[in-house]
């Protein structure tokens, strides 16, 4: 059984002083965060005591449609209440969850997230090569709509088997608050350690019953390699059916079998095993072309006035970072002759 947390260090003041900080970074300009935090001592003290004496409720949060990488609605919540639920789930519900995760969980956890898993998936290929050579399958699954269908029941009992009462009953609270009783919008920070905890135990199934060893998850994505491809195909069934005990299903056009000496696009970059057992990884076509029609259309917020070309071209900068991680040498000379033809014969003043 779960020892209980203290209760104080997620709603007492310092507390609360510590997770501002957390709340704040990279978002000090905002309105309501500066607001906020020049009014501290008097914000915090009210926080404090609504929490100890009940009277806390969760201000009504906002709403809004965001269009990439794909569409849906996102949920903004008060910078209030982000405070509280950052202190509740750093302090008390991600210790608790997080050790019953498997090492290759990589979603939005200390230590790990996008970077990790791209080192991890190009490990496990390396792995697979040699001791069977090219000579395997990847099964990849995609879940269909993973927070828009995820059911609010299952969410507060899956949380109930991991948690101490007290905890529980705080994070069952924030969620009771959520509209509805499917689908939850990202955006709020118990609702991104749904998303991360909601398939612990199907994790747990491929790995200790099915017995895959390379095996990866990042939220609703798996990879799965293994030598024998109707293993997987039985694989694939089995965790058909864990999911549709959960009221979830896959995806199907982004759910298959492929051999391992194809591509295999995972997390914004394109991975190949050699018959040598190089691994090469390209940055997705796809990406590249979205990225290209996003900084065009910056490029004109620029003419218009509505954007600096210091903006764009720091953009553009970080853009190059995160494609860095593969074979990119060519593709960041081409990205750097293109992003200069684009501010050739502009007006120096506009820019």
């Amino acid at each position: 059984m779960n020892r209980s947390m203290n209760k104080e260090d997620v709603i007492g003041e310092d507390a609360l002083f510590d997770s501002m900080n957390k709340c704040a970074r990279g978002v000090k300009w905002k309105g309501t965060v500066a607001y906020y935090r020049h009014h501290w001592p008097d914000e915090i003290d009210k926080l404090c005591t609504q929490l100890h004496d009940g009277t806390y409720k969760e201000r009504k949060a906002k709403f809004f449609t965001i269009t990439e990488p794909k569409r849906r609605e996102i949920m903004s919540i008060h910078f209030r209440d982000r405070i509280y639920q950052r202190s509740l789930n750093d302090v008390a519900i991600y210790p608790q969850v997080s050790k019953y995760f498997i090492a290759d969980n990589f979603a939005c956890q200390k230590g790990k997230g996008t970077e990790a898993a791209r080192y991890r998936l190009k490990e496990f290929l390396h792995q697979h090569y040699r001791k069977h050579g090219v000579d395997g399958y990847v099964l990849k699954i995609d879940i269909k709509g993973y927070y828009p269908n995820m059911d609010h029941e299952f969410a507060e009992t899956m949380f109930s088997k991991y948690m101490d009462d007290e905890t529980y009953q705080m994070a069952k609270e924030v969620l009771g608050h959520l509209p509805g009783e499917v689908g939850y919008n990202p955006g709020s920070q118990i609702v991104q350690i749904v998303g991360i905890t909601a398939l612990d135990g199907i994790d747990h199934f491929i790995k200790d019953d099915l017995q895959i060893d390379h095996y990866i998850r990042y939220m609703d994505d798996f990879i799965l390699l293994h030598p024998d491809k109707e293993y997987l195909k039985y694989c694939l069934t089995e965790i058909e059916k864990k999911l549709n005990a959960q009221k979830m299903s896959v995806n199907r056009s982004k759910t298959g079998i492929e051999r391992i000496t194809k591509p295999i696009t995972y997390l914004g970059f394109v991975y190949r095993l050699t018959q040598t057992g190089k691994v090469v990884i390209l940055a997705d076509p796809k990406k590249i072309k979205h990225e290209r029609i996003k900084i065009k259309r910056m490029v004109a917020l620029v003419e218009k006035g509505e954007l600096s070309k210091h903006d764009v071209d720091k953009h553009f900068k970080a853009y190059k970072a995160s494609v860095r991680y593969g074979c990119s040498h060519n593709l960041i000379y081409r990205l750097n002759r293109w992003y200069e033809s684009l501010w050739k014969g502009r007006d120096d003043e506009k820019k």
